[in-house]
């Protein structure tokens, strides 16, 4: 079983938008050919279905005037998709956190993506430590459950025009984790994309609560970069991810065999990084087979 725990649906114009970045195409070595018409949950299943992978979990964010009717858009889409499971989004100042936080557990969302430089928001800003307070509060107090994905764009400000304070680092991630014990976070991209690799290596040590995700980081790290990662942080902290629509899934799945192979894992090392970490984070695909489908927590 495969579950990709890194995907987006974006609309062609934010596609476009990306595309116009040369620099940072290339840097991040995103495919960017023909990504606009990587669209849509049709297309999107048909490819997961046709690289032999029975999940896949989509990651919404969203400005703080959006941040409801973005999570009721996704869980939506999710809801009337046989693969697709999907995270909520949150804003330090969207109003109703609680309430979003109490829908989330109605409808068994557990994952909650953030974008720290595209939501314009700091991750140490006191709003932001209130946020992540009421997340963990939830967690203690009602079981809930909740874990974090942050986005780690190294230098964010720099192909975007958006704020320094606004960046994700390893340094600031780190703090975070360390806060915030009983939150279990997702580091996306191996937890500093397009960042020096010292830094990921300094800050975002091994922690109960931290896991990296593998999108776009086997582009952007040294094959022995990436190896160590794997090999530090072990197999129980390492999650499949694919950053689709910038990578296809066949030749993600493929290369990240290939780094896999390296680290020595075992087949049931294989397992939990490209299924069973993401079953057990999210309650969903539970029962994913080899035929597609799953049947979630709801």
């Amino acid at each position: 079983m495969i579950i990709d725990g890194h995907i987006h649906l974006f609309h062609p114009k934010v596609i476009l938008n990306v595309k116009k970045r040369v620099e940072m195409v290339r840097i991040l070595g995103l495919q960017t050919d023909g990504a606009e018409d990587r669209v849509g949950v049709p297309f999107l299943e048909n490819e997961l279905k046709n690289a032999g992978i029975q999940g896949g979990f989509i990651l919404p964010t969203a400005l703080v005037d959006e941040v409801g009717s973005i999570n009721d858009e996704f869980y939506k889409l999710s809801e009337t998709s046989d693969l697709l499971s999907t995270a909520g989004t949150l804003h330090p100042d969207y109003p109703g956190i609680l309430e979003e936080l109490e829908t989330f557990r109605t409808r068994k969302i557990r994952g909650i993506k953030l974008c720290s430089f595209s939501q314009k928001f700091s991750l140490d800003a006191p709003k932001t430590l209130e946020m992540f307070e009421l997340i963990q509060a939830f967690n203690i107090n009602k079981g809930s459950g909740f874990f974090v994905e942050l986005d780690t764009l190294f230098g964010a400000d720099q192909f975007f025009g958006s704020r320094p304070e606004h960046n994700t680092t390893p340094s600031l991630f780190a703090n975070l984790i360390r806060s915030f014990p009983r939150i279990d976070f997702i580091a996306a991209h191996m937890g500093g994309l397009a960042a020096p690799f010292h830094e990921i290596k300094t800050h975002l040590v091994p922690m109960d609560n931290l896991y990296l995700d593998t999108s776009n980081a086997a582009h952007v790290l040294s094959k022995d970069d990436f190896v160590y990662l794997l090999k530090v942080h072990g197999p129980e902290r390492i999650i499949f991810g694919t950053d689709w629509p910038w990578f296809t899934h066949e030749g993600e799945r493929g290369l990240q065999n290939q780094m896999v192979e390296k680290a020595g894992f075992s087949e049931k090392d294989r397992d939990l990084i490209f299924s069973q970490n993401m079953v057990r984070l999210t309650g969903t695909f539970g029962s994913c087979s080899d035929g597609g489908g799953h049947a979630s927590a709801r």
